[in-house]
């Protein structure tokens, strides 16, 4: 039920599909880079020069041709070229998955980079927050009634529903100053 975009954003990982395309490119750059280098040592450079399948249903690592650029002579090690070129593609990895995370329901936007000062809190506290961030807290009623019968989604403290997060920060109950981007 959690809001995997902001999962994702939070811990700073790519979702496994883009992680793995990540990781595809840079094998199938290696062993092209080998072709490239005229090296034929790499134990899959035999697939650089083989053609596609007949039948092309997931595709095949040689679809990433388009991202493989051949290395320049511009005085610079071929090594260096190399994890250059490696660091351009998790780069470019980075931009495009943070690109494609939607906003955040609760936040009405990407969310922000986490306070430095979280990591002094206590791990369940850091999980409660974590849990509003995503809309998906125990201890909210409009959480409570989505996964239990019986449970209204009204709020105990002033009677008005539904006690979200955003109720959290509006409730006449226990007026705040704090908004909800400062989660």
């Amino acid at each position: 039920m959690a809001h995997l975009d902001h999962l994702h954003q939070e811990t700073k990982m790519h979702p496994v599909k883009s992680h793995s395309e990540l990781l595809a490119k840079q094998y199938w750059f290696g062993t092209t880079w080998n072709y490239f280098c005229y090296q034929s040592h790499h134990s899959s450079y035999h697939l650089t020069s083989q053609p596609a399948p007949a039948r092309n249903m997931k595709g095949t690592l040689s679809k990433f041709d388009r991202d493989v650029v051949p290395l320049h002579d511009d005085g610079v090690s071929e090594v260096e070229q190399y994890r250059s070129a490696l660091h351009n593609h998790h780069s470019q990895a980075v931009v495009d998955a943070q690109s494609n995370f939607v906003p955040n329901r609760v936040l009405g936007t990407t969310p922000p980079e986490l306070s430095l000062f979280e990591c002094y809190l206590s791990r369940s506290v850091r999980t409660t927050l974590a849990q509003l961030r995503s809309g998906h807290c125990r201890l909210l009623n409009s959480y409570k009634a989505r996964i239990t019968a019986g449970v209204t989604d009204v709020c105990s403290d002033c009677g008005v529903a539904p006690h979200s997060v955003e109720h959290l920060f509006q409730c006449p109950a226990y007026p705040t100053k704090p908004t909800t981007q400062d989660l």
